[in-house]
């Protein structure tokens, strides 16, 4: 059998002050890479000297306000058979960037252009929120560069479709970019509307970009801004939209969560919008969520959890992959409001079965302990503030599922919530059975 060609993989990224991230920008994958392209837009930070340290070539190039051509330029001085460009934000685990060698190695005689990865967007715990698919790996080519100055894409400069295989089956991506708060430096430049002005301004009619405009003004609480770029945003879209279609659909998305926002905003507009999205995207379960906080907040709690009930139940079919950034990164949310609504129209059942669902994986949630407890002595014969020791007992033990009573903080917590629901008799109950009068005098209850 004849010997496999070796293949060499260039790793490239550009960074700006990313002294946090590059060490393990630049480790993730470095007994794979054949060499790691490093472009400097300007960093006042140890960006340079770590990522020389690490072995990196690193290059300078002043900022132009140009995410294609400063990755165009990253490109152009790598000198490996495949590029492997992630964010320094973005990270691989080793295990699969070990299969990077033998999956390029494979395609050698392909004619394929570019693999997906799957992109995973972590929070601040550390969890996948929503994940979707994104194209990072890609021969070294002439032919194959970026286009538009943000929110870059690759493309063919011989005007050819990329032949692209799916590999988001096999490789991941983690992105951990939502962990921390934009930069002062990225918010004071208005560096994003500048560079999306220009590129609108060339092509007025690009939904794309429309939509991007409209998240910047969205970021700013600039609703009515963002109100019109999202509609006309809708307005250029194409009449037949892709399944995984992510950026029309988080669109859609935000142009409902900008009518919530507004107090007198027709409910039957609200309608008309979401019918509109749920024909383009019938499996989008944030189109459900925005609607079912609409409703929440103005009132018309039955409206709101059959809204919310359907994301939760889109959620569970068709997951979020490419799909459902917002519901998957906001579940506390969903049950908070589902709790709230269920126990307005006296569903107390399930506001019980929602609250506990979000006090299962953030137990310190006070709104959802807030409503768990009116539920659970809701319809008592007595007023919560004087139930009696058999009702306060059987709560107690029902709370003793989701908090360790052995913890102060998780006693301190159950009380003060009781306290906020009004239901004084438990608090004082749970504050005997733990307490001595004379803690119950330090610590004020």
């Amino acid at each position: 059998m004849k010997d496999r060609k070796e293949i060499r993989i260039s790793q490239c990224m550009i960074v700006k002050n990313e002294e946090k991230n590059i060490e393990r920008a630049l480790s993730w994958g470095k007994s794979v890479m054949w060499e790691q392209v490093v472009v400097d837009t300007g960093s006042t930070d140890r960006t340079v000297e770590l990522a020389k340290k690490l072995g990196a070539k690193v290059f300078f190039l002043e900022w132009q306000d140009d995410f294609a051509a400063a990755k165009d330029y990253a490109i152009e001085r790598a000198d490996g058979d495949w590029i492997v460009f992630l964010d320094a934000d973005e990270y691989m685990t080793e295990a699969d960037a070990r299969k990077l060698p033998d999956i390029f190695a494979q395609l050698s005689d392909r004619e394929v252009d570019g693999i997906t990865a799957m992109l995973h967007n972590l929070d601040h715990n550390g969890r996948i929120f929503s994940s979707c698919s994104h194209l990072r790996f890609f021969r070294n080519s002439a032919d194959i560069r970026y286009r538009r100055q943000i929110h870059e894409q690759l493309v063919s400069l011989s005007g050819q479709e990329l032949q692209i295989l799916d590999g988001t089956g096999e490789l991941s991506i983690f992105h951990t970019g939502y962990q921390g708060e934009v930069s002062a430096e990225k918010k004071k430049s208005g560096r994003n509307r500048r560079m999306l002005l220009r590129e609108i301004g060339e092509h007025p009619q690009d939904p794309e970009l429309l939509g991007y405009m409209g998240d910047e003004c969205l970021d700013d609480g600039e609703l009515e801004e963002a109100e019109q770029w999202y509609r006309s945003a809708v307005q250029y879209m194409p009449v037949e939209l892709k399944e995984y279609d992510q950026r029309s659909a988080v669109t859609f998305t935000k142009l409902l969560m900008v009518l919530t926002e507004k107090e007198d905003r027709d409910p039957g507009e609200i309608g008309k919008v979401y019918e509109q999205a749920v024909r383009a995207f019938p499996k989008e379960g944030d189109l459900d969520y925005m609607a079912g906080r609409f409703f929440a907040v103005h009132g018309r709690p039955v409206d709101s959890i059959q809204y919310l009930e359907n994301a939760l139940d889109k959620l569970e079919r068709y997951g979020c992959t490419n799909r459902a950034l917002f519901l998957a990164g906001n579940l506390g949310d969903v049950y908070d409001l589902l709790a709230k609504c269920c126990y307005e129209i006296g569903e107390l059942r399930k506001c019980v079965q929602y609250a506990v669902e979000h006090l299962k994986y953030e137990r310190y949630e006070m709104k959802s302990l807030l409503w768990l407890l009116k539920a659970l002595f809701q319809g008592k014969e007595t007023a919560p503030d004087q139930t009696n020791e058999g009702e306060n007992e059987a709560v107690k033990e029902f709370l003793a599922r989701l908090y360790d009573f052995s913890s102060l903080k998780d006693r301190l917590f159950v009380i003060k919530t009781a306290q906020k629901a009004d239901c004084d008799g438990f608090a004082e109950y749970v504050t005997g059975c733990f307490f001595t009068s004379e803690e119950k005098g330090l610590l004020g209850l």
